[in-house]
């Protein structure tokens, strides 16, 4: 009889995690169909306000941008760190870069944004850098502004980007490379044409995962950008917290789940179509 229940006690859990978030997107949706004017009968005013409203769609497009632009920084500069720690690094070297991606990994979100704040405010360290060196008169404004986002974005996405890539190049069968390098291909061609397309289920795992968290991030553009970054979760809390218009709201909040859920569908078709393709 124990042995029978076994399993289900297993996935208890996670049932019960699945049933907390699915009450929770019932309740914003629920609320999201409200007319806002008092009337109880189901509407779909706030998702036309936020269709038709330029002020509204400007968050949604100004989102989609920086969480696009952060995600190709992220992937530029954790792609060297991934293949170095991989193909080039020593056993050595490889475990101090893996204990520095996990400790910024596991390291609590917000306190990266505050150490970001004392490096990048009017007197922080790269002001008084700036300044001592001449390089600048007075203090640059690096935050509340979009490369403050910007910056806190990439730094909180890159420890997944880099991870995911590693993944992929940890698996990479060297003697392609060997293979190439005997036939006469000098390295970047070797690079271009057999490493980079192998990387290719990692480099879309990873800016899934980059993407979504980019586009979704709240902390980043409230401590950094000063809640002045127009990003979609802060029309969010400005209108449900703020304002205490729960319906439009939610409203925005319904259309971030589904443009999240458009670009988990793209991606991983785009991955299955190219692991079909590969294994051809």
């Amino acid at each position: 009889m124990f042995a029978r229940l076994m399993p289900y006690t297993l996935v208890a859990p996670a049932l019960l995690l699945i049933s907390t978030l699915l009450m929770g997107l019932s309740s914003v949706l629920g609320w999201s169909f409200q007319g806002g004017s008092g009337s109880e009968a189901a509407s779909l005013i706030q998702y036309e306000n936020l269709a038709t409203n330029e002020s509204y769609r400007h968050f949604f497009t100004y989102s989609l941008w920086l969480a696009a632009v952060s995600t190709f920084v992220a992937l530029i500069l954790g792609f060297p760190v991934a293949y170095y720690m991989e193909i080039k690094a020593s056993p050595h070297q490889r475990r101090l870069i893996f204990a520095g991606l996990l400790a910024m990994f596991l390291s609590d979100y917000v306190l990266k944004m505050f150490g970001l704040i004392l490096i990048l405010g009017r007197s922080g360290l790269v002001n008084r850098l700036a300044m001592g060196l001449g390089l600048a008169d007075s203090p640059l404004r690096l935050m509340y502004n979009e490369f403050g986002v910007l910056v806190g974005l990439v730094s909180g996405i890159l420890p997944y980007m880099i991870l995911s890539l590693n993944g992929v190049i940890a698996r990479l069968d060297k003697r392609l490379q060997e293979a190439a390098a005997l036939l006469g291909a000098p390295p970047w061609r070797i690079f271009l044409l057999v490493t980079l397309p192998l990387c290719i289920p990692g480099i879309i795992a990873g800016t899934m995962l980059s993407f979504l968290l980019s586009l979704n991030s709240f902390v980043t553009p409230m401590l950094l950008g000063g809640g002045r970054v127009d990003m979609i979760a802060v029309l969010i809390f400005d209108q449900a917290i703020n304002l205490a218009n729960l319906p439009l709201g939610s409203a925005a909040a319904g259309v971030l789940f589904l443009i999240s859920g458009a670009v988990i569908l793209l991606l991983s078709l785009l991955g299955d179509r190219y692991q079909k393709r590969f294994q051809r």
